[in-house]
């Protein structure tokens, strides 16, 4: 399949015109030429594509600079957290999948958050909230749901630092203070503010302007930065200044740590410094399926790669390809699969340290073949809504090196602007995970101390045999299976290159109502809507779908060349050296 995959590949990029070139300074730069960042970019040398151009290009340029996958993956992580505030940072966690080209090898690392060491199950059950004195209003599902959302009672233990160094820690190359110099250098001289943070700030801007701290931070003298100007971000710049020099115990001990738990605590949180200390990161092996000729690789539970996969199992019985089905029947066996892994992952799916999810018998064939035959062709047919809140604000980062090492990591702070509590002498916003567990006691997904709440996060690997194919993942909660699927469905099934099917129009079902993008043609909904779906358009190129970041890797006859591609729908971009 490489020769038409290059050739189609060819077309699309003699379109692009000029690439966008960033000459960065610092660490490594003197090393290389500029880098070249778009929305879609090739190159045999190396590939990092990420939520925002700045941190793309820093991830390349740590490439260019000797670096390896881990190395470029951290840095551009780290960087994000300065250029991407709204949706992932130091105060959140996240997911990372490492693949080693030479041992053939790949490394699964959870860094989600979990629940601090005072939450009980109850916390947010009506008519207590577990915690007296802390909730002064009705209790009412609507006040359990902003307790549980906002404030310092929505905060989990952060964790996305420690993996991420850890990652560094055992794969990286380059010294931490390489690793974290761009980042550095885009809180201390300032970043481009890209659209998805404007519109973040916009929507978030009551909440922004009645917090001092956090309008100092994020506001321009109380007035939302514009697209294109610049944004400085001096008091995270010494927060990575610290951690570049002490590693993660100057995060997680210390005066850092002290001043996140004095913040998340004074907005009524139970957060503390001994919570902080005893932050560790799990490595292990990676969950692995098969979908046709291809082999899939993802974090463990409770990554959300098992509602992927389990997806794809029950659409391996059907034959999607252009020639076997309509569209319209493409898009209704993917929206009633995905409706049946998520009634699943409500019903067995929890942190697999405190409850044993069926991982086995949800991927085996025999499942796929009994959840397969509930679907009806013509019908859409209705199911219990899932119980996870887990919203959008997340980024996703692929990277792959030059001798074929790559990484694929997802993380974030859960809602835009997480929790709405800041840490002001250190600019973290902290998290908001605690939304992501079962409010009800008795659960897989239920709350305990020290647990990591179900997650989407779903950053994945993809070969042909023993060859990396592809690097993918997304952002976009509930949306990440639905993505995932379709384009694996597309590249797969209708041998569409990943640069096409990014630019296809989505759907989404979880519950009984069809979410499609404006763009799905109108005979196609016609189709869906006489079958019973409950249709709701969105917008052409819609942000609730999430925004995939790619790395096609197209094996030619004499070298691999990377294809980096982002998602229209946000701010991204591919940087290749």
């Amino acid at each position: 399949m490489a020769s038409w995959r290059l050739a189609a590949i060819g077309i699309l990029l003699s379109g692009l015109g000029i690439l966008m070139s960033f000459g960065l300074t610092g660490a490594c730069s003197e090393t290389s030429g500029p880098i070249r960042v778009d929305g879609i970019v090739e190159s045999s040398l190396g590939m990092v594509v990420a939520a925002h151009p700045e941190a793309a290009a820093a991830g390349a340029q740590i490439l260019a600079g000797g670096g390896n996958a881990v190395d470029a993956a951290v840095a551009t992580a780290f960087a994000l957290a300065v250029v991407e505030p709204e949706a992932s940072g130091l105060g959140g966690g996240g997911f990372l999948l490492s693949y080693d080209a030479e041992m053939g090898s790949c490394t699964a690392m959870d860094y989600r958050e979990t629940a601090p060491a005072a939450s009980t199950e109850a916390m947010y059950a009506i008519g207590g909230y577990g915690m007296p004195g802390l909730w002064e209003g009705p209790a009412t599902d609507t006040a359990q749901a902003a307790l549980q959302r906002y404030g310092g009672q929505a905060v989990g233990v952060p964790r996305a630092a420690a993996g991420l160094l850890r990652a560094h820690e055992l794969e990286g190359r380059l010294l931490l203070t390489e690793v974290l110099a761009p980042a550095i250098r885009l809180a201390e001289d300032g970043f481009t503010v890209s659209d998805a943070l404007y519109n973040a700030v916009l929507n978030a801007y009551d909440v922004l302007l009645s917090d001092d701290a956090m309008a100092n931070a994020f506001l321009n003298d109380y007035l939302p930065y514009e697209p294109g100007q610049m944004m400085r971000r001096p008091d995270l710049a010494a927060t990575l200044r610290r951690i570049a020099e002490g590693g993660a115990a100057a995060f997680y001990r210390g005066e850092i740590a002290a001043g996140i738990a004095r913040a998340v605590q004074a907005a009524g949180g139970i957060l503390d410094t001994d919570d902080m200390a005893a932050v560790r990161v799990a490595v292990s092996a990676p969950l692995e399926t098969s979908y046709h000729a291809f082999r899939l690789m993802a974090p463990p539970l409770p990554a959300g790669g098992l509602t992927v996969f389990e997806t794809l199992s029950i659409l391996e019985g059907f034959d999607l390809g252009p020639t076997a089905i309509s569209d319209a029947d493409r898009v209704h066996l993917i929206a009633e699969a995905t409706k049946r892994t998520f009634a699943d992952r409500e019903a067995y799916v929890g942190d697999p340290a405190f409850a044993d999810a069926p991982t086995e018998d949800l991927l085996s064939e025999e499942w796929a073949a009994t959840r397969r035959a509930t679907i009806d062709p013509d019908r859409a047919t209705a199911f219990p809504e899932p119980g996870s809140l887990e919203s959008s604000s997340t980024t996703h980062v692929s990277v792959v090196d030059e001798d074929g090492n790559a990484v694929s990591l997802t993380q974030s702070i859960g809602f835009f602007f997480g929790s709405r509590v800041f840490v002001p002498e250190w600019g973290i916003l902290m998290n908001n995970t605690m939304a992501d567990f079962d409010p009800e006691p008795g659960g897989p997904n239920s709350i305990a101390p020290g647990k990591a709440p179900a997650s989407s996060m779903s950053p994945l690997l993809l070969f042909d045999g023993n060859d990396l194919r592809a690097v993918l993942g997304t952002p976009g909660g509930t949306r990440i299976a639905s993505t995932l699927v379709q384009l694996i469905v597309e590249w797969v099934e209708l041998e569409r290159p990943l640069s096409d099917a990014i630019d296809s129009p989505r759907a989404h079902a979880e519950t009984d109502t069809l979410f499609v993008e404006s763009r799905v043609p109108e005979n196609v909904v016609e189709s869906l809507d006489a079958r019973g779906h409950s249709i709701v358009r969105r917008g052409a190129y819609d942000l609730f779908f999430g925004g995939a970041h790619l790395i096609e890797v197209v094996i030619g006859d004499t070298e691999r060349m990377y294809i980096g591609v982002a998602d229209p729908r946000r701010a991204g971009r591919a940087a290749g050296r």
